[in-house]
């Protein structure tokens, strides 16, 4: 026995948004074997600025090592964590202080005068001076229409218009 047939039902439209969860930044927490960082997670911001400075702090050792082993060893352990410590916090726009660089860097290597279709927009060539032609016609005011006149404007008037015009141009050098 077949039912009788339901009232259609009415699509219901159901909206989710997961940007919030994007925004999370990508980090790294764990080593290959399983075991955590210590002082992890880390950003890649982080990472790349605490290896930096690691790897500036050895280069440059017979420079700034003359306060004996222990603070020596603090300083080299110290300092790339806490530069990747301010790093993390550190946030202009919302955004880390790499991708604020590398707007800086695209500002300052673009073209002053902008872009046009993805091309950057030149200098327009030297002027030159543009000529016109205009035509003026000159009709005198219509006088008042009576019956059986015609109210049509003489035609030698605007002949006679344009050819004084026309001198007066020749005789500018327009």
């Amino acid at each position: 026995m077949s039912t009788p047939p339901q009232e259609e039902e009415t699509d219901v439209l159901i909206g989710r948004c997961y940007t919030h969860a994007r925004r999370f930044p990508l980090v790294m927490g764990r080593l290959p074997g399983g075991g955590r960082l210590w002082g992890g997670p880390y950003t890649i911001p982080q990472a790349i600025v605490i290896v930096s400075t690691a790897v500036l702090l050895i280069t440059t050792q017979e420079m700034w090592a003359h306060f004996g082993v222990v603070g020596n060893a603090a300083i080299a352990i110290g300092m790339p964590f806490t530069l990747g410590l301010f790093v993390r916090r550190m946030r202009i726009d919302g955004r880390h202080p790499f991708a604020v660089l590398g707007s800086l860097l695209g500002l300052i290597g673009a073209p002053t005068a902008g872009r046009i279709g993805g091309r950057p927009v030149r200098p327009l060539r030297a002027g030159r001076p543009v000529a016109g032609l205009c035509t003026v016609s000159w009709q005198p005011a219509p006088a008042p229409k009576t019956p059986g006149q015609n109210s049509a404007p003489a035609a030698s008037q605007v002949l006679t218009a344009a050819g004084a015009l026309l001198a007066a141009r020749t005789k500018a050098g327009v």
